[in-house]
């Protein structure tokens, strides 16, 4: 590892991630567009949005389960209590989802809350049991992804995403054979994710193994529940906030003059908007991993313009060209009506680069400082924010739903960096003054 942080530092720790992000975010751009190929597509694609949104918006507090194996996880011996303590963490949000899978509360949460209609429900419910098969899976593939970045060995979380969008698509091709509509699309990713784990858990077996057991004089004492408790609760309410965000969204497009229709076209605004953008989110773990000093800060943020650029770039050339009509007749296989509903919402696109990077990129610094409390609050404006600009969709029954629902999106984003910033900015001063964190 690197005492001082550079350019190249940055680049080589994050290229690998941007692969691995975009072929995460493939994945569910592969899923809608196997299931945009169903005869109900309109159906088929809402059902698997509302499942997906709100099992991930519920299960997303499981994601600090990486970055406490990236803090905590300093040898053997404080394996198991990060286990325990994650266990905990993923058991809530997989009963929740076994309740709203089996019982009339599903039918109220997908037909009420997001305003589904029935053949939407039927499948929403089952779909989101087999979403939740994924809980143990989450937890070891957290697990190894912390050992590795710990490491720098980011290429090996790469190889394993390949091999999960390979099996993906088989999985496509061979489930519709055994399941039929949105089942199919969370079966498969289910499928793919375990293999994913399992190539990444070969990897992270030998970083394990070079660990210290922990009972030698001055090891790292293994974290207390109550410890970890306290450095995750405001991470957890803050990647919490990535999926809330969308059920908020989605909760308010329910409620549009065509529900079915607004729901399916933010699915697909989603799905294409985070394969572009989320290589974004990855800056977290890279100001977590990188930077040690305020010196370490100034490389970090020039590599952070160089990926907006770049990814802003894209996004506005995709979806201001004729290469729109490519990604979304021929690769998505929309229909018109699914397709022109889209299409102003897409060149907006664009301006999730800045918003996403910026934001990821505070939560990093902030996490690295052990500083974690206002996450938890930036967490809670950024769903304040979309809930606010979604709601428009009350007044404007008419307006376009992709379009309200992106630009909430992106607002909460803007919003949360604004008050990272202003935290980060705090912390600096008490440290000038000699007030430590």
């Amino acid at each position: 590892m690197t005492d001082k942080v550079t350019l190249g530092t940055a680049y080589r720790f994050f290229v690998p991630l941007i692969f691995m992000t975009e072929l995460n975010m493939i994945s569910k751009s592969v899923i809608n567009a196997a299931l945009a190929r169903t005869p109900d597509q309109n159906v088929t694609l809402a059902a698997f949005h509302v499942a997906f949104t709100l099992y991930f918006a519920l299960s997303s507090s499981t994601e600090v389960c990486a970055v406490l194996s990236l803090s905590y996880l300093k040898t053997k011996r404080a394996l198991g209590r990060l286990v325990r303590f994650m266990a905990v963490i993923v058991a809530i949000p997989w009963l929740v989802a076994q309740v709203i899978a089996f019982t009339a509360l599903g039918d109220w949460v997908f037909g009420g809350l997001f305003g589904a209609s029935d053949a939407v429900v039927i499948q929403a419910k089952s779909t989101i049991f087999l979403l939740s098969l994924s809980a143990p899976i989450l937890i070891t593939r957290s697990i190894c992804f912390g050992l590795i970045l710990m490491h720098q060995r980011t290429i090996f979380i790469t190889y394993a995403t390949c091999v999960r969008l390979a099996s993906l698509a088989v999985s496509l091709v061979f489930l519709p054979k055994f399941l039929e509509g949105a089942a199919v699309g969370a079966a498969a990713l289910v499928t793919c994710m375990a293999l994913e784990t399992v190539v990444v858990l070969v990897f992270a077996r030998g970083i394990f193994r070079a660990l210290p057991t922990g009972g030698e004089p001055g090891a790292e004492v293994p974290p207390t529940f109550l410890q970890q408790w306290r450095f995750s609760w405001p991470l957890m309410m803050n990647t919490s906030a990535e999926m809330g965000v969308v059920t908020v969204i989605s909760i308010f497009l329910g409620l549009s003059a065509n529900p079915d229709l607004a729901l399916a076209a933010f699915s697909i605004i989603y799905g294409l908007v985070s394969l572009l953008m989320s290589p974004m989110r990855n800056l977290l773990s890279t100001a977590q991993t990188l930077v040690k000093t305020v010196a370490d800060r100034r490389p970090v943020h020039i590599f952070t313009l160089h990926l907006i650029g770049f990814f802003g770039l894209i996004g506005f050339v995709i979806f201001h060209t004729p290469l729109e009509d490519l990604v979304l007749v021929e690769a998505m296989g929309l229909k018109p009506e699914l397709r022109d509903y889209c299409a102003p919402a897409l060149k907006l696109a664009f301006l999730m680069s800045a918003a996403w990077a910026y934001s990821a990129l505070y939560r990093g610094l902030l996490a690295g400082a052990r500083n974690t409390t206002m996450l938890a609050v930036s967490g809670l404006s950024r769903i304040a924010v979309a809930a606010l600009i979604a709601s428009t969709t009350l007044v404007f029954l008419s307006i376009n739903g992709a379009v309200i629902g992106l630009v909430g999106w992106v607002a909460g984003y803007v919003v949360e960096a604004g008050l990272l910033a202003l935290q980060l900015r705090r912390l600096d001063a008490r440290r000038q003054r000699g007030g430590g964190d």
